[in-house]
């Protein structure tokens, strides 16, 4: 089903954002990414369609002030009709910018690195973007599994439009990703016949399956510690250590990530140390153990400096 936006009169709320933080610069990650359409024509820029308490909910989401005294800005519509709380709409939006995260600890750990300290002044008040489920990162992290990223973005609209929902605005459809009570339904066939391999077909369908058994499979990891968190998720068939590392970073917001084995973390682990061979994952490793609890800072500062 395709919703059209035809609401004006949109409610409108702000937020705090512990600064500093850059929104421009935070959200190239999304660009990047390919995870997300962004409209730089509007102030309320990073626009996504999900659910709230399991109501769908169009929510735009911009940032005004400065990088020092940041103010988040959203606004939002009811494609289905009901109504939220604006303070749940608040606590939405400020997830997804990683509001709460304060960077300056983790900047004064930059300052004990000479080689490491100018990445606080390129990339000041650089703040992870995250999903708006845990489920659609995690999705996200096996659908892109050793394809590129178009391919891997064009294989997850198939699905969305096949078992989601769309709302069209300003030119461009933004997609509800389907709940894993529906994806949990799937038959392993019919992935395939969308360009899903085998295994991602299973791995996915299973995912979902687990959801609809554990309602809160997700949300126990926020509170959870790196490795108790790796440890259920690596559990899990067809999530190994970079897809749980992956989501949760997007997904969850977890600030300890290390996702060895990346080729964006191993070549910007290279340039920034000024090394001559590609480092193996236990010199990365130990590398980044100085910047503990903040190694998912650590890891998005370095892919920014590519």
């Amino acid at each position: 089903m395709i919703y059209s936006s035809n609401i004006y009169c949109m409610p409108r709320t702000e937020f705090r954002i512990i600064p500093p933080f850059n929104f421009d610069l935070s959200i190239k990650f999304c660009e990047r990414t390919k995870f997300d359409v962004l409209d730089r024509n509007d102030k309320y820029c990073l626009k996504r369609f999900t659910k709230i308490d399991n109501t769908p909910v169009f929510i735009e989401i911009g940032c005004g002030g400065t990088a020092d005294k940041p103010v988040g800005l959203a606004k939002w519509s009811y494609p289905e009709g009901g109504q939220i709380d604006e303070n749940r709409i608040s606590a939405t939006a400020g997830k997804i910018l990683s509001a709460d995260i304060d960077l300056k600890p983790f900047y004064r750990k930059l300052d004990q690195s000479a080689k490491l300290k100018p990445l606080k002044k390129n990339l000041y008040g650089l703040k992870p973007i995250l999903t708006a489920t845990v489920f659609e990162s995690a999705a996200w992290a096996i659908i892109g599994q050793q394809v590129n990223l178009t391919f891997a973005t064009r294989t997850k609209i198939r699905l969305e439009k096949r078992y989601g929902k769309s709302i069209k605005t300003g030119g461009n459809q933004f997609f509800l990703f389907p709940d894993p009570g529906k994806i949990a339904g799937i038959r392993v066939t019919t992935l395939r016949n969308m360009q899903f391999s085998q295994r991602k077909a299973e791995y996915l369908i299973g995912l979902a399956k687990i959801c609809t058994k554990e309602n809160d499979f997700f949300e126990s990891l926020s509170n959870s510690p790196y490795n108790k968190a790796i440890e259920k998720l690596t559990a899990v068939r067809g999530i190994g250590i970079w897809s749980a590392n992956y989501l949760l970073m997007r997904g969850v917001g977890h600030l300890n990530c290390l996702p060895l084995g990346d080729t964006g973390l191993t070549r910007a682990t290279k340039e920034v140390y000024n090394m001559r061979k590609k480092p193996d994952n236990d010199k990365i490793e130990k590398l980044a153990r100085r910047f503990e609890p903040y190694r998912s800072l650590y890891t998005l500062y370095l892919w920014f400096s590519l």
